[in-house]
């Protein structure tokens, strides 16, 4: 699974690494230690030419809707919500890294998924423009999950699809037709750490530098 994670790095780190010169409302881009589901956090998508945008995560909004903000790869042909986005509304959603829970006596103990190499993590997603109860238009993502590796295992049994560089420009084709998405399993990015780190993460009131403290 994946329902906290985080977007740090300046905003020409993320241009640089994902080559990338357009990028809407940049100005009010925020590095952000704590993002949760119904957040909004930077995606990129490509259309004409590749574009950074701000959207809200999770499909679904208003006050009747519990936000959809994972998808599974083994189901995404199957799922009504999903199956008709693959093709056309792929997108990339960037990260620093993600936090998981893992039982331990009964306590939920916080840790932090990152890259080994500190680079930012390219998740694989779907979006679009969703509408409320009141005719509010926001766009929307979700990010695609798979079953974890076996390190990561011990943590939680799901992982975000998080891509290596040909998985990276396979996904951001969007001319690109795809068949069967559990193929992309075969593009996961491999090399990934993580570590302990303090409770203080798992208030979403608490949004700086002391999430990623170490314990």
């Amino acid at each position: 699974m994946c329902g906290r994670k985080t977007l740090f790095s300046s905003s020409q780190t993320i241009k640089k690494q994902f080559n990338i010169d357009k990028w809407e409302h940049e100005k009010e881009y925020n590095p952000s230690f704590n993002i949760a589901p119904t957040l909004e956090s930077q995606v990129i998508v490509f259309k004409k030419q590749p574009t950074i945008k701000q959207m809200r995560w999770g499909f679904g909004f208003g006050k009747n809707y519990k936000p959809l903000f994972n998808a599974r790869i083994e189901t995404l042909n199957k799922k009504i919500s999903f199956r008709n986005l693959i093709n056309g509304h792929r997108c990339i959603v960037i990260s620093d890294g993600y936090y998981e829970w893992k039982s331990i006596d009964g306590k939920k103990i916080p840790y932090f998924v990152f890259c080994s190499d500190k680079s930012i993590m390219p998740m694989a997603g779907l979006c679009k423009w969703d509408v409320n109860e009141c005719g509010e238009k926001k766009l929307v993502y979700t990010i695609i999950t798979k079953k974890a590796r076996n390190e990561l295992k011990d943590i939680h049994h799901r992982e975000p699809m998080v891509l290596d560089e040909a998985g990276y420009r396979l996904w951001s084709n969007n001319e690109e037709i795809i068949n069967d998405p559990n193929d992309f399993t075969n593009y996961a990015y491999r090399n990934i750490s993580y570590r302990k780190v303090s409770s203080y993460v798992n208030s979403v009131k608490n949004n700086d530098i002391k999430c990623l403290d170490r314990i």
